[in-house]
Parts: structure tokens; sequence; C-alpha cells
């Protein structure tokens, strides 16, 4: 009897303890549906135009930032605790309770070996590789493994430096079999582990709270489990797209500073319930746009300017303004809110049709933990999504290190992209073109002259 009791016991326990985990997930639950409804219902209002990616990127924006602005609030009735708290002592739903949607993806490496060939329409390449490709169905043997034999077992006289040397690689005529193999899969680790750090990003703007991704290095496979998604067909097609790198001409704040002070006037009067003037057209991108960059940074009254950190001018030895290429740096925290604001019809509308805001990389403050990002006013093409230089004019990038230790990258354009990159380099030199991937901005190096020759 006295077994029996203590086994009822534990019994109750287990019970309680499960009921009071999952009561933390109801409440986390009730909140967060909550807040998608005043977020979309505000959306619905303050942008009743908004359609498709672009109403559900919105709703995202203001759900994240309401979800920040009340972490602090108490949601659980009784104990008190709040939201940010209850969030860390829910209970993780994995893919069967919570639904979503779990996805296997096998890097291709066919492409990387053409690149690192001196000839990518080599036949005896060719046949190697759809050889690979036919046997990794069935095999548990890694892509390269599988092309060198197929290789050697279609060419048994020729060896892989005939088709790898002269390429501009570390890899000489002389060299072994073996060699090659070891480079090769050098630069394919590197590939396939920068693939997985694309789709960590990727997969961050998902808002997923616990995702579950996996590398295998050595297969090039790349497992991903996504609780709650809930459109998966659009996060596969994202998931599965190339990473778009582009080259992008940019504003710098001194064109647009006119702008802002408009934009930050349309937004008060907005906020504050005035209607904005309808018949106001959007600024033609040709017009030379007057410095107002020191008088907008003056008025930190204004909710614009008050959400965005802009980046005032700074002055050389002779006197010359000079601007960076970013027009404002702000804490991750606080994007949400300039995502908001700047996504408004009434604040588009005040800026060059041609101009587009983009992020740069997340950068922390080693004194105070905290995360910054830059923002970068792109000067796109007026009816195009495409940049003046595409990532298929680069034939090969790798990166290497200056003669300070920073790392930099190197690249070798394809003819095509040579004599774009030169025009290019022309038309803004002594200003930043940004290069981008997958619109995040990685680097906007100042350009001190044309460059020529494609690298």
């Amino acid at each position: 009897m006295r077994l029996k009791g203590l086994v009822w016991f534990f019994a109750i326990v287990l019970i309680l303890i499960s009921i009071y985990q999952l009561s933390f997930t109801w409440v986390v639950n009730s909140h967060e549906s909550a807040m998608k409804t005043k977020s979309e219902r505000q959306v619905k209002i303050s942008n009743p135009a908004a359609k498709g990616d672009e109403k559900e990127d919105l709703v995202k924006a203001r759900f994240l930032r309401l979800l920040d602005s009340t972490k602090d609030t108490k949601i659980y009735p009784g104990l008190g605790t709040t939201y940010q708290k209850s969030k860390e002592n829910e209970l993780n739903l994995g893919l069967d309770l919570q639904g979503g949607m779990s996805v296997t993806m096998d890097v291709s490496l066919q492409g990387l070996i053409k690149s690192l060939s001196n000839n990518p329409k080599d036949p005896q390449l060719i046949n190697a590789l759809n050889e690979a490709t036919r046997l990794k169905v069935n095999s548990d043997a890694d892509y390269i493994s599988l092309f060198r034999d197929a290789f050697k077992k279609q060419n048994p006289a020729a060896n892989l430096a005939s088709i790898f040397a002269g390429a501009g690689k570390n890899i000489k005529v002389t060299d072994s079999d073996d060699k090659v193999t070891g480079e090769i899969r050098a630069i394919a680790k590197g590939a396939i582990n920068q693939t997985y750090k694309i789709l960590l990003k990727r997969i961050d703007k998902f808002g997923v709270a616990q995702p579950n991704i996996n590398l295998d290095e050595n297969k090039g496979i790349i497992t991903v489990e996504l609780a709650g998604v809930q459109d998966a067909e659009r996060v596969r097609k994202l998931l599965q797209s190339s990473a778009n790198l582009q080259f992008w001409e940019v504003y710098n704040i001194g064109e647009i500073g006119k702008n802002i002070e408009e934009a930050d006037k349309a937004l008060q009067n907005y906020l504050n319930g005035v209607s904005p003037d309808t018949t106001k057209k959007v600024i033609d991108t040709s017009k030379n746009i007057k410095d107002t960059s020191k008088s907008i940074l003056a008025k930190n009254d204004k909710p614009l300017i008050n959400a965005v950190r802009f980046i005032g001018p700074q002055q050389d030895k002779s006197g010359k303004q000079m601007y960076s290429s970013a027009i404002a740096s702000l804490e991750l925290k606080d994007t949400a809110k300039a995502n908001e604001y700047l996504n408004l019809e009434v604040v588009k509308n005040n800026f060059p049709a041609n101009l587009k805001f983009l992020y740069g990389i997340e950068e922390k403050d080693a004194k105070s933990a905290k995360k910054y990002v830059s923002l970068y006013a792109i000067k796109t093409i007026q009816g195009s999504d495409k940049a003046k230089l595409e990532g298929d004019g680069v034939e090969e990038a790798s990166q290497q290190y200056d003669e300070r230790s920073r790392p930099s990258v190197k690249m070798q354009m394809t003819p095509s992209g040579s004599r774009t990159w030169a025009k290019l380099t022309t038309d803004n030199t002594n200003k930043p073109i940004a290069i981008v991937l997958d619109d995040v901005v990685y680097s906007a190096p100042n350009v001190n002259g044309p460059i020529e020759g494609g690298s």
C-alpha cells in the first residue's frame, strides 16, 4: 500500500508540473494571438492598399514591435509573470504538436566544380559530372568522390589537374588527383558552410522561435525543421532559391536630406490625423537635391528622425564634406519601428521612386553588447529589380586579407561583367558601391577610381 501511495504521489506531481508548463504555452499563445490581431488591424488602417507579401511584411514588422514593446507586460493571471519570462518557460512544441514543415536540402556542387575548371564546357568534365549526379541518387558517398571516380573510370589516361590547372586556382598541371580532389573539397566545404549561413539568415526572417537546422558538412546536406510555419510553399521557395549577389549605387544623406525633411513632416501629419496631399508627385530622381543633412539632424523632435539615427557628414582636412556610405545606424530592436514608418505610403512618396532602403549586416558593440545595423539608400533602376551588375557577372570570388590583416574579397569578373564593372566604377569614382547578398548589404566600399580588367 505504501508503494502504491508513492506511485500516486509522483503521478500527481508529474501531472501538476505538466499542467504548469502547459499553462505558459497557453498564456503565451493567447498573448501572441491578441498581438497578431492587433497588428493586422493597425496595418489595415495605416496601409489599406498593401497586399500580398508587402502586407505580410508590414504585419510581421508591427507584430514583432508589439511583442518587443510588451515583453515586460504581465500576462499570466494570478502569477503576474511577464511575457518574456512566460516565453522562456513555455514548452517547445515540435512539428507533431505545432505543425510546420521539414525540408532536407542537398547543396549542389555541380556548378561549383564547373566554375573551378579551366573550361566549363569540356566534354570530359560534363560527362563525369553527369555520371556523378546520376550515382548520387542512390549513394551515400560525397559528390566530389563520385565525380573523381567517374572521371577516372571514363578517362583512365587523364588526370584531374588537366582540367583544373591554369584557371587561377592553387592547382598545377603536375598535381596528383588526390591533391586536386583535396583542393576542390576544401573549396566545396567553404561553399557548403556559406550556404548554411545564408539559410540561417533567411530563416531568421520567418520569425520562427526555435528552428531546428542541422548541417552534414561531409555530404553537403542541410535539414531544416520549422515549427508553426503557415505558408510552407513560400518558405520552400525562399530556402531553395539561389543567393542573389548584386552591386548597387547608393544615395548619400546629403542627396536625400530634403526628402527626409518632407517625409518627416508628412509622417507627423499622418500620426496627427491630418490628411496628406494626394496630388503630390513622386520626386524626380534626376533633380539635384540640396544638401540639408545638417538641418535634419538638428531637429530631434520629429518622428522619423527619432526612429532612424541618421549619420551626419564629416569634414576632411581641407574642410570638404564627406558622407558615410550608410545614411543611418540603428539598434536592431528599433528596426521594426523604422520599417513601419519607412513603409508607409505617406513617407515613401517623398523619396525618389528608384530609392530602396536596405540594412547592412548585424554588428555588435563590444562594450554594451547591443546589436546595430546600418541603413543604406540604394539607387535602383526604375521598372527593374536587377542591379547594373548582378552575380552572374562574377566568375570567381574568394576571401583574402589586406595589409592590415582585415578580411577583403577578391573578385574576377566575366568579360561582360568586366565591362559593366569598369563603367560602374568610372561613373561612381569617389562614391561607394554597395555589395548586396539576399537584400543585405555586406559592404559598401568607396571607389577610388575606375577599375578595369575585371578584378
